[in-house]
C-alpha cells in the first residue's frame, strides 16, 4: 500500500495471490520494479498473467485505470541488497514477456481458418473425434437452439461463426505457452 501510494498507483490485490504470497514469506519486504513499455502492446491479460500467475507480482494501474509497466512484489527477507532482488525479478519477468511477445507476433502470422484447420488433428476424445468435429456438433446444436428461439438472421449468422471458431486458440502458440489464456486469446485474435 505504501509503495502504491507513493507512486500514485492503483493496486487491486488479487485475494488468492495475496494469501499465497503471505504464506510463502516469513519476513515480507515489499518492493517495486518495472519492465519496458514496449510490452504494453501485448494484450494486458497476457501481461497480468505473466506477472500475477507466473511471477506472483501485483500489477499496477495509473489513476485512470491504465496498466503501467510496473509491478509490486514481496521478498522473503529484509531490505539488504534489495536492488539486486529488483533487478533479478525484472530480468525474469522480461524473459517471460519476450516469450509472450514472440508468441503474440507469431500467432498473428496466420488467420483463424489456419488454426481451425489444425483442430482437425487435435483429439477431443478417442471415441468421438477431434476438436474440429466437436465444433461441428456444437454448431448443429446451436442452429437448432437459434431457430427454436426464433433469432433473426444476423443473430443466427453470429452464432454460426462463433461455433465454427470458438476453440481455434487451443492451437496457438500463446495458449500453448499460457494455457490459462484459453478463450481470452481467441477473443483477442478474432
Amino acid at each position: 500500500k505504501a509503495i502504491a501510494e507513493s507512486n500514485r498507483w492503483n493496486v487491486t490485490p488479487n485475494p488468492g495471490l495475496l494469501e499465497e504470497v503471505n504464506n510463502l514469506v516469513e519476513w515480507p519486504t515489499a518492493f517495486n520494479g518495472g519492465f519496458d513499455e514496449k510490452y504494453l502492446a501485448i494484450p494486458e491479460e497476457v501481461l497480468i498473467t505473466s506477472m500475477r500467475d507466473h511471477q506472483r507480482f501485483f500489477f499496477v494501474r495509473d489513476q485512470a485505470g491504465k496498466l503501467l509497466p510496473n509491478f509490486i512484489s514481496v521478498r522473503n527477507g529484509n531490505e539488504e541488497f534489495i536492488e539486486n532482488v529488483v533487478r533479478g525479478n525484472e530480468k525474469v519477468l522480461t524473459a517471460r514477456l519476450e516469450d509472450a511477445a514472440f508468441f503474440y507476433e507469431e500467432d498473428q502470422k496466420h488467420d483463424i481458418n489456419y488454426y481451425v484447420d489444425r483442430l482437425k488433428k487435435v483429439s477431443f476424445h478417442d471415441k468421438i473425434g477431434s476438436m474440429y468435429e466437436k465444433m461441428q456438433r456444437v454448431n448443429s446444436i446451436a442452429k437448432v437452439i437459434g431457430n427454436t428461439l426464433i433469432l433473426n438472421q444476423t443473430e443466427l449468422d453470429d452464432i454460426d461463426r462463433a461455433t465454427m471458431i470458438y476453440k481455434f486458440d487451443l492451437v496457438t502458440g500463446m495458449v500453448g505457452e499460457f494455457s490459462e489464456l484459453q478463450g481470452v486469446m481467441g477473443e483477442k485474435y478474432a
